[in-house]
């Protein structure tokens, strides 16, 4: 709770778990009403391609669509992943699986987990995606480490910045 004014830490500790989970899903439900989220999973991966859309213009695309999540204006089929981490993660935390790469880029964005603050944002053209990744069995896909993308990427982080600062997302 140490992100939190303290203030705000005293009002949480005094809730409930259950009021609390209901004010969670009160948030995830408001966040969806207003387009930044739209699943009810943990909203880091939608709130990502919220604002990869914002960044790229274009299209979400349905979540049935394994390939890639957001066409481009520029007719570009982008696969957006991204990854929450706090102060005791490391760099050989790993993104998300692919199960595919028929995409035109891979957009990467790093969040704390303790603000949803960005860290970072990079991009990776499919064929440098591929073959920098590891393949799992396990999984029956390819990841990629956040140490591995923060240093092949390319670094996007400002223009992610810019739709941040103007849009208040």
């Amino acid at each position: 709770m140490a992100s939190f004014p303290t203030e705000t830490a005293r009002h949480l500790e005094a809730i409930s778990t259950p009021a609390l989970l209901r004010q969670y899903a009160d948030i995830i439900a408001e966040l969806r009403a207003r387009g930044v989220i739209r699943t009810a999973n943990a909203p880091v991966g939608d709130y990502a391609e919220h604002l990869a859309q914002q960044v790229y213009g274009g299209t979400l695309e349905n979540n049935s669509v394994k390939s890639h999540d957001l066409l481009s204006e520029a007719s570009q089929r982008i696969q957006v992943k991204a990854r929450a981490v706090g102060k005791a993660s490391n760099r050989t935390t790993k993104f998300s699986t692919f199960r595919s790469f028929e995409f035109d880029l891979a957009c990467f964005l790093l969040f704390d987990s303790r603000t949803y603050n960005l860290i970072w944002a990079r991009e990776l053209a499919p064929d440098v995606a591929r073959s920098l990744a590891r393949h799992s069995d396990h999984v029956n896909g390819d990841h990629l480490t956040r140490a591995v993308v923060e240093r092949e990427g390319e670094d996007v982080t400002a223009d992610f910045r810019r739709v941040l600062d103007l849009a208040g997302s």
